[in-house]
């Protein structure tokens, strides 16, 4: 090394020490230590490598093969300005590469029902050639792992590769390594060592063994080197066998890819009582025995379970929980990232509460507690990171057909696991249809209650509607969606795209939907006023509460008193972000307050037991109140109507489908 070199080294080592340490999110890169921090012990690592002419893969930050004062300036950049990989939403994040003679590569992009066209385009296009550049590849995407967009909620990074034989070429590639097995050892310590934004990297190898691989034990020490671990090293003698490693290999990757969140409702107890849910199927006799259970001591002072012990799971919500809300003398509490040991879901039906009974040293059933009454468990999905490696070497021959359908089925089932349940995305803006069960129900009210004054004299007569299975929209539509959709944004409330879209007529709904059907395929509609309200009841799990979800309007609604009332000053004043507020029983939000809501029906007068299919004449039915509203036109059964083409701050919309 020059002189001069040295001593510049020497002088960013010390101006460096007077820098704040950098947070990376634990990723690798810029780590080099592996101290959970980039800062001057990772430049001092790094002068050690060049002044003993050593070298470490992790101190090779801008992958130039070689550590020298580029990756000490890498550094130092991070230091002063952040990572500089950027934060991208949560999904499957998918890369592939078809390898023979040279490197064809897909770059890590979104995999949902918007994208999975071109990486299916990509697959097809793929061409058979001799050469096998297998160590090569597999360093490449380690190398695009390490450098990808960080996706948010990250869970998993993969690298998944198929191969039909051995490495033809990769030393011709690289001057770091003389032999095939130097090669292959350095790539195993690499899916060994290296973490990706704190996540190891687990990687799948899937080998077809036929008579085209001469050195069989090659072929296997291949396997096993370019794997994570021994169970992810698969042999097989067919593509259709490959087809479902492919697939089981899917399965793997997201099945710990999503959690759950559950809401547990139960009666609340004196301060200090122990209790313990349990998830397993066990009874009073084998209750001691659970492997599944959240356990903890009840606070009534602060309404909330604390020293809270995890069995057989993982959960985010630490070791203290809070009652998300009290209904008389029921009390709410929410966990959120719950994952089971067993990568199994959660069956509602087989939850149980339980008391300690100190003076008995038993546990005893609380009788009060009901599965039923509990809302449906939510499921959630965190990203991933994934590299598809594909051998597109000539030998395939007539295999070669049969792996690509392999392929495309593989990521075909990374797509769908991708997608939430009833989850479309458009132009990156994702939202989320509830699907209700049909069932038949009592619209509207009896006459004691208008006679009362609690309800209006058009939610009469109470009548019987049976409805078809539907889906409804877990929100009211966002000013994000209709900027999606639309390209622009007429709200009068904005500040957060998340808060409900207004200032839309019916007419412009019709517009919005016939424009989000044309990009998606689907027939989203608005609703029938009558799925509206049976939505809005809770379908066929209905508490009859008087607004959607609680008897308590400041449960689950912005209206008068919190959005009005305030004064046009406060930052409250108006509309507010979609879903902060408590749902109802089948997970639906702002059913109650917020914006009145568009459905696809004339407005008229309740006759008999008509199921309301609705017409396409002036007066359109608007439901459920709004940010201005007082209480009772915020209750679930309660109507009013406007002008097809009538626009103002406080009528938005939720779809159908």
């Amino acid at each position: 090394m020059r002189l001069s070199t040295f001593f510049s080294l020497i002088l960013l080592s010390v101006a460096m020490a007077f820098a704040a340490p950098r947070p990376i999110s634990s990723n690798i890169e810029g780590d080099v230590n592996a101290d959970g921090e980039v800062n001057i012990a990772d430049i001092n690592v790094l002068i050690d490598h060049i002044m003993s002419s050593t070298f470490d893969i992790k101190g090779d930050l801008n992958h130039d093969g070689e550590i020298n004062i580029a990756d000490i300036n890498y550094v130092i950049d991070l230091i002063l300005n952040g990572p500089v990989n950027p934060i991208v939403e949560t999904g499957i994040y998918m890369g592939i590469t078809g390898f023979n003679q040279t490197l064809i590569t897909k770059e890590l992009a979104n995999l949902d029902s918007t994208t999975i066209a071109g990486f299916n385009d990509f697959v097809d296009g793929l061409t058979a050639q001799p050469g096998r550049l297998l160590y090569y590849s597999v360093d490449k995407a380690l190398d695009a792992l390490n450098t990808a967009m960080r996706p948010d909620h990250l869970q998993n990074v993969a690298v998944v590769t198929f191969t039909q034989g051995l490495d033809q070429g990769s030393l011709m590639m690289t001057d770091k390594y003389e032999t095939d097995a130097e090669y292959a050892e350095a790539l195993k310590g690499r899916i060994l060592d290296e973490h990706v934004y704190g996540r190891p990297i687990k990687a799948y190898t899937v080998g077809l063994l036929n008579d085209n691989v001469k050195d069989a034990n090659q072929f296997r020490s291949n396997l096993y080197a370019l794997s994570s671990d021994s169970a992810k090293a698969m042999e097989v003698s067919s593509i259709a066998e490959a087809n479902a490693k492919f697939q089981s290999i899917a399965d793997d990757l997201v099945s710990r890819n999503m959690s759950e969140q559950l809401t547990l409702v139960f009666p609340g107890v004196g301060t200090g009582t122990r209790i313990r849910f349990t998830f397993d199927e066990v009874n009073d006799a084998t209750v001691e025995e659970s492997q599944v259970y959240i356990e903890g001591i009840f606070s009534l002072k602060t309404r909330s379970l604390t020293n809270i012990t995890y069995q057989g799971m993982t959960c985010n919500a630490g070791d203290s929980v809070a009652a998300s809300s009290v209904d008389g003398m029921f009390v709410s509490l929410v966990f959120d990232g719950i994952q089971l040991d067993s990568e199994e879901r959660i069956e509602k039906k087989n939850i149980k509460e339980w008391y300690w009974v100190e003076d008995q040293e038993t546990w005893e059933a609380s009788t009060e507690f009901s599965a039923d009454r509990l809302p449906d468990v939510e499921s959630t999905y965190s990203s991933a990171l994934v590299m598809l490696l594909l051998d597109c070497s000539s030998v395939m021959d007539e295999n070669f057909g049969e792996l690509k359908n392999a392929a495309k089925a593989f990521i075909e089932r990374m797509q769908n696991y991708n997608t939430i349940p009833g989850m479309y995305t458009v132009n990156g803006v994702s939202f989320q249809m509830v699907p209700i069960e049909g069932g038949t129900f009592t619209m509207g009210v009896d006459s004691v209650m208008v006679e009362a004054g609690v309800a209006n004299v058009d939610e009469l007569p109470a009548h019987e509607v049976t409805l078809e299975s539907y889906s409804i929209g877990k929100t009211e539509v966002t000013q994000e969606l209709w900027q999606a959709v639309m390209g622009s944004n007429p709200s009068g409330f904005t500040g957060d795209p998340k808060r409900p879209v207004e200032q839309v007529s019916w007419d412009d709904c019709q517009e919005f939907i016939a424009r989000l059907n044309a990009i998606t395929g689907k027939n989203f509609r608005l609703p029938t006023e009558a799925e509206w309200e049976f939505a809005a009841r809770g379908g066929n799990k209905s508490r009859g509460t008087l607004y959607a979800g609680s008897d308590n309007i400041d449960d689950v609604a912005w209206y008068y008193s919190n959005s009005y009332a305030v004064g046009n000053t406060s930052p409250d004043y108006g509309t507010h972000v979609v879903a902060s507020k408590h749902g109802n029983e089948i997970g639906l939000y702002d059913m109650s307050g917020n914006v009145l809501e568009w459905c696809n029906d004339e407005y008229y007068s309740y006759e008999g037991d008509e199921n309301e299919t609705g017409s396409s004449l002036n007066r359109r039915v608007i439901r459920g109140g709004c940010w201005f509203n007082m209480p009772g036109d915020c209750r679930s059964t309660s109507r009013d109507y406007q002008s097809h083409g009538m626009r103002t701050y406080s009528i938005g919309l939720r779809l159908a489908l």
